[in-house]
């Protein structure tokens, strides 16, 4: 029992190859249900760690790697096949490399190895994520009302990734004009 949050973490990580696949066969429908048996497993991984009281290196890593993996691909598949823009997809991808390559040069030339999430950017996952659900909602069912939010979820999610993208450039500058961290060796 005390596996269960990293094995439903890496059901997640499965899952990706999956949605990635029936995307790009346009089978919108099977990706989603597979992408919201997903996300209830993100739910469940962080509930049945908390309540096994088990925490440790690899789910600290796998969860968030499972969750940025999962979506990642989502944007993409759903971008190549032309349901998302691919400006929007190449804003996203863009503001995730930025964060990761400030984080390898915070890690590698001021010894940081701590980087809290800011607000923006978790405003900026939400909106991600809420447009990939109503992108395929749109696609599946031909709502009119989901359709005007395929409209404002796509408007959202590219002003949150711009703004969320300038705050960590901008928390990155902050960091890195500090003292550096106590070497870790």
């Amino acid at each position: 029992m005390r596996y269960l949050p990293n094995f439903l973490s890496f059901l997640r990580l499965l899952a990706a190859p999956v949605v990635a696949w029936l995307a790009v066969r346009q089978r919108f429908d099977l990706v989603l249900m597979v992408l919201i048996p997903a996300a209830l497993t993100d739910w469940l991984d962080g509930y049945a760690a908390r309540l096994l009281g088990v925490s440790g290196e690899l789910g600290a890593y796998l969860d968030p790697a499972a969750d940025k993996i999962l979506l990642v691909v989502s944007f993409v598949s759903l971008g190549v096949v032309g349901q998302i823009p691919m400006w929007l997809v190449w804003l996203v991808l863009g503001r995730d490399v930025v964060i990761v390559t400030g984080i390898i040069l915070l890690w590698l030339l001021r010894n940081r190895t701590e980087f809290p999430p800011l607000l923006s950017g978790k405003i900026s996952t939400f909106f991600q994520i809420v447009t990939v659900l109503v992108v395929l909602l749109d696609t599946v069912f031909e709502i009119h009302s989901v359709a005007i939010l395929r409209q404002i979820g796509i408007v959202l999610t590219a002003f949150f990734t711009g703004f969320s993208g300038i705050n960590y450039v901008r928390r990155g500058i902050v960091m890195s004009s500090r003292e550096p961290a106590p070497n870790r060796f």
